[in-house]
């Protein structure tokens, strides 16, 4: 009866801050984007976009809500990149499927920077660019005012431990986007809304920025990203292992590594994954109850579904 009543009292929060809500759906993969789009596009009712459950990314109570908006790209490696071509495709998809559209990008080098230049280029007016690197956001301001800036959640510096043993580990340190540096750095480019990681043990409070409109990724969190892609170097010799520099055939995009750990707390429902370059975890029950509540609360505004894993089962996502 206790967690009925839970339930209504989420969906009754989430139905007052419906009007406000946005979902969104995150693509890296366009062939994955392709069929996504396709299958919200069919609805039988003719109603487009067409409405999908969220129970497989842990926010069944919730309900179901009518997709808003596409992100697309990749917030942890260069080598995702799309084309020109391909991402002025992706722009004709999801203009034609009547939703919005953010680009989102990752932590860049010069020739990544340039090469992000492109796609900026295509954009429609308006539109929304996702950036976790600074330079990108300078360049954004400085050649594309025509652009609205939001904060990826690399630059959200928070503490994401999934091996963390209590919750007084991670009262260490809130969410970076409060340091009145970083405040001081997103006025200053004129951004416009925040992504935030939901970290373990969280509570509703470490999803509050006051002043800015807040995403929230569901139900995968990151916990670390670097240069060495593992399922990158399995096919190399051995002297060139685990080393950057090799090509890149975005092995990334189908395959996924499970990670454990002999000191995992029994019972825990916390799983790790690596995937490329990046460390991942998935919600636990309790953090999803987080998400829904900061969303009956009016905290969190828009929540971004990795749409990336779905096929592998793991955001089981229902049109």
């Amino acid at each position: 009866m206790e967690t009925s009543s839970r339930n209504e009292t989420i969906a009754d929060a989430s139905a007052a801050a419906a009007a406000d809500l946005e979902l969104a759906i995150a693509f890296t993969d366009p062939d994955r984007l392709d069929r996504f789009i396709s299958a919200i596009c069919a609805d039988p009712s003719g109603e487009r976009p067409a409405k999908i459950g969220l129970a497989g990314a842990g926010l069944g109570a919730l309900g179901t809500w009518r997709v808003s908006r596409v992100h697309f790209g990749n917030e942890f490696c260069e080598r995702l990149l799309p084309s020109r071509a391909e991402f002025e495709s992706v722009i004709k998809l999801i203009s034609a499927a009547g939703v919005g559209f953010s680009l989102v990008a990752p932590m860049l080098t010069d020739d990544g920077l340039d090469a992000a230049q492109q796609l900026l280029e295509a954009l429609p007016d308006d539109s929304e660019v996702v950036a976790n690197d600074w330079g990108l956001m300078r360049r954004v301001r400085r050649r594309f005012p025509r652009l609205r800036l939001s904060a990826g959640r690399l630059l959200c510096r928070m503490l994401k431990e999934p091996r963390a043993p209590s919750a007084q580990y991670m009262e260490l340190g809130g969410h970076g986007f409060m340091n009145p540096g970083f405040e001081g750095l997103l006025r200053r480019f004129g951004v416009s809304r925040l992504e935030i990681d939901v970290p373990p043990f969280a509570t509703v409070e470490d999803l509050r920025a006051p002043g800015h409109r807040v995403s929230v990724h569901v139900p995968f969190g990151f916990t670390t990203v670097g240069r060495i892609c593992r399922i990158g170097s399995l096919h190399q010799p051995p002297a060139r292992k685990f080393a950057t520099g090799h090509n890149c055939a975005r092995e990334c995009l189908s395959y996924v590594t499970a990670m454990e750990s002999p000191r995992e707390p029994r019972g825990s429902d916390l799983r790790v994954f690596q995937r490329g370059n990046t460390i991942f975890y998935r919600h636990t029950t309790a953090m999803s109850a987080v998400v829904a509540d900061a969303i009956g609360a009016g905290m969190v505004d828009r929540v971004i579904v990795s749409g990336d894993w779905n096929e592998a089962g793991s955001a089981n996502l229902s049109a």
